[in-house]
C-alpha cells in the first residue's frame, strides 16, 4: 500500500508516513530566522502541536488544537491561538506567548512574557522573571477556535498564577504586566478585533476559592461551627447556596442556573400514556360495564372485538380469524346462529396455474452446474480476503519490527 503525505510525497511503510505527516502539518521544529511561519485556520483541526529548538522566530498556530508543547525555544513570538487541553512550555527563555489554553504549565523558564488566556489556574515551576496580562491576539474565526476548545471567552484566569516554588507566595517569580507596558494587539492572519474580553485581575473567583475566613462561623479546619451542615429555604438557588457557604466559584459558575422551587406546569386532562408521565393515567374514566353485542358488530380480528368499525349492512359475515373469545361461538342462541351463518372455512388446497411435474435430466444438470459454479466463486472469494489478511499481518509485523530495532538502538 502507498501512503500520501499532504505535499505529495509518498511513501510504502505507514509509520515512516505518520512520522513525516506530524512533523509537516503539525510541528514547528529548528527554525532560526524571523519570517513568520502560521499554521491557517482548519489546517490543524484539533490535533496536538509541537514547537522545539527555535531561535529569534515568529510562529503561529491559528486554528484549535489538543495539547501543545513547547520546548527549548530562545527569542521566540508565538501565538497559540486554542487549545483545548494544557499547554506545557519547558526550558524557554526571552520569549513571548500570546496563548489560549484550559490550562498553562510551565517550567524552567526565565525572563518569558505571557498574554494568556487560561480557562484555570496557570502553574509556573522552576521558573523566574515570568510576566502576565490578558490575552492580546486575534484573527478572523478565533471565536469559532475557542468555542471548539470549549474555551469561554470571558472566563479568563489569566491573573490566578500558581507558584509551586514559592510556599509563602511572595509572588518574587513573576508579576503582572501593567497595561502601560503591554503589546499592542497582534493579529497573525489579519486584522480583527479581540474576541477576548479584557478581564480585571481578581475579578473572577478561582476554583481553588474556599471558604472566606472572616467568617465568623469558619475556623482553621474549613468546616463551619455548626457541625459542617447548613440548611436553606427551598426556594434557594444554587448560585446562592453556594455564596452563603464561601464557595464563591460555584457561585459565580452557577448564576444562571436557577434551583429551589420547580415551576408548577398546567395539568392537561386526559395526557397520552406514552413514557413515563405521573399524569398520564390520572382521573380514569369510569369502567364501562360489559354488554353483550349482537353478532353483526364482533369482527374477529385481532384480540380487541371493537377494534375495527361496524362493517356495512349489505357485506356478507366475515370469517373468524385470530384470537377473540367470541370469534368460535358463545353460550347463548345468538352465536351459535352467527356461527352457523359465517363463510365455512377453506379445506381444499388451491389450484395452482400450472401442474406440478419432474425436472428434465437437462434441467437437473443446468441447476449442478450453477451450484458449482457459485461454490467455486464463493472460495475463491474467501482465498482472496485470507491473502488480503495475511498480508495486513505481515506489514504489522514489519512495523514492530522497525519500532523494537529503534528502541534497541539498531
Amino acid at each position: 500500500m502507498v501512503f500520501t503525505a499532504s505535499d505529495g510525497k509518498t511513501f510504502e511503510d505507514r509509520y515512516e508516513y505518520r512520522s513525516y505527516e506530524f512533523a509537516l502539518m503539525y510541528t514547528f521544529a529548528g527554525v532560526t530566522d524571523a519570517s513568520p511561519r502560521t499554521k491557517a485556520p482548519g489546517s490543524v483541526d484539533g490535533q496536538a502541536f509541537d514547537i522545539s529548538d527555535c531561535n529569534g522566530a515568529v510562529l503561529a498556530v491559528c486554528d484549535n488544537s489538543e495539547q501543545v508543547q513547547i520546548d527549548n525555544c530562545d527569542g521566540c513570538k508565538i501565538f497559540v491561538a486554542a487549545s483545548s487541553e494544557a499547554i506545557f512550555i519547558r526550558d524557554c527563555k526571552n520569549c513571548t506567548f500570546t496563548i489560549a489554553c484550559k490550562q498553562l504549565r510551565t517550567r524552567d523558564c526565565v525572563n518569558c512574557t505571557f498574554y494568556l488566556y487560561s480557562k484555570t489556574e496557570p502553574i509556573i515551576e522552576t521558573s523566574s522573571g515570568m510576566s502576565f496580562a490578558p490575552f492580546n491576539g486575534a484573527y478572523e474565526g478565533h471565536s469559532t477556535a475557542m468555542a471548539r476548545a470549549n474555551l469561554q471567552p470571558n472566563h479568563n484566569l489569566w491573573f490566578a498564577v500558581y507558584d509551586f516554588n514559592d510556599e509563602a507566595k511572595t509572588g518574587k517569580n513573576w508579576r503582572l504586566l501593567p497595561q502601560a507596558e503591554e503589546e499592542p494587539l497582534w493579529c497573525p492572519v489579519g486584522p480583527f478585533e479581540n474576541c477576548c474580553p479584557r478581564v480585571a485581575a481578581g475579578s473572577l473567583a478561582l476554583p481553588s476559592q474556599g471558604h472566606d475566613p472572616m467568617d465568623p462561623n469558619y475556623n482553621k479546619d474549613g468546616v463551619t461551627k455548626s457541625g459542617g451542615m447548613q440548611s436553606f429555604a427551598i426556594g434557594t438557588s444554587i448560585s446562592e447556596a453556594a455564596k452563603a457557604t464561601g464557595d464563591m466559584y460555584t457561585a459565580q459558575e452557577t448564576s444562571g442556573v436557577k434551583g429551589g422551587k420547580p415551576k408548577e406546569e398546567k395539568k392537561v386532562a386526559k395526557k397520552a400514556g406514552v413514557g413515563w408521565n405521573p399524569d398520564a393515567f390520572s382521573e380514569p374514566e369510569p369502567p364501562v360495564p360489559m354488554k353483550k353485542e349482537s353478532p353483526k358488530k364482533k369482527s374477529g380480528v385481532g384480540w380487541n372485538p371493537d377494534a375495527f368499525s361496524e362493517p356495512a349492512a349489505e357485506e356478507p359475515k366475515k370469517a373468524k380469524i385470530g384470537w377473540n373469545p367470541d370469534a368460535f361461538g358463545g353460550d347463548d342462541d345468538a352465536d351459535d346462529a352467527a356461527t352457523t351463518t359465517n363463510a365455512p372455512l377453506v379445506t381444499k388446497p388451491v389450484q395452482l396455474e400450472e401442474e406440478e411435474r419432474d425436472l428434465t435430466s437437462k434441467e437437473v444438470e443446468e441447476l449442478l452446474a450453477l451450484v458449482t459454479k457459485n461454490a467455486e466463486a464463493e472460495k475463491e472469494m474467501m482465498q482472496q480476503a485470507h491473502l488480503k489478511e495475511v498480508e495486513g499481518l505481515r506489514k504489522e509485523v514489519e512495523e514492530l519490527k522497525k519500532a523494537l530495532a529503534a528502541a534497541l538502538g539498531e
